[in-house]
């Protein structure tokens, strides 16, 4: 039996069952369309073709209901995005700028000594200059300087990365 005659034939069969199966999470035309598929299979799968109109008869609900719940899934599962807004779920601005900070930490790291460094990361975290003198034990003047020194030092790394 040819597909558009199977089709033909079992027409009224894969409608009935379909309406049967509407409203549990998939509309009519899918699960025609899914009735349809089942009747292929269920051709093919069939051994004794005297048989048929039992077997499918029998099988078809079964694999209807199936995808309805399979569909149902799918539409619960489904989360409609909005374009516009899905970068700004994606990067967090805060975790950018934590990354855009360590990263600056790490070229600080290389590019100065430590006690530079350190001098550097205080100033990063908003420490005055009074107050680095007063921690460090030193001059404000002697802080400008050394500030001075450290910018001379990494204005050619940042000037370059712009």
């Amino acid at each position: 039996m040819m597909k558009e005659e199977l089709i033909a034939k079992y027409e009224p069969l894969v409608k009935a069952t379909a309406k049967r199966y509407t409203g549990r999470g998939a509309e009519y035309e899918d699960l025609v369309q899914e009735g349809y598929l089942a009747l292929l299979i269920l051709n093919e799968k069939c051994a004794d073709k005297e048989w048929l109109t039992a077997f499918i008869a029998s099988r078809l609900p079964g694999y209807v209901r199936a995808a309805a719940e399979r569909l149902r899934g799918l539409r619960r599962k489904t989360n409609f995005a909005d374009f516009d807004t899905v970068a700004d779920r994606l990067i967090d601005p805060s975790e950018v700028e934590r990354r855009l900070l360590i990263e600056i930490l790490e070229i600080l790291k290389k590019k100065l000594r430590p006690g530079e460094f350190i001098l550097a990361r205080d100033a990063m975290d908003g420490w005055t200059q009074s107050d680095l003198a007063g921690k460090n034990n030193i001059t404000q003047q002697a802080v400008c300087a050394r500030l001075k020194k450290i910018r001379a030092k990494l204005e050619p790394v940042f000037l370059d990365r712009s």
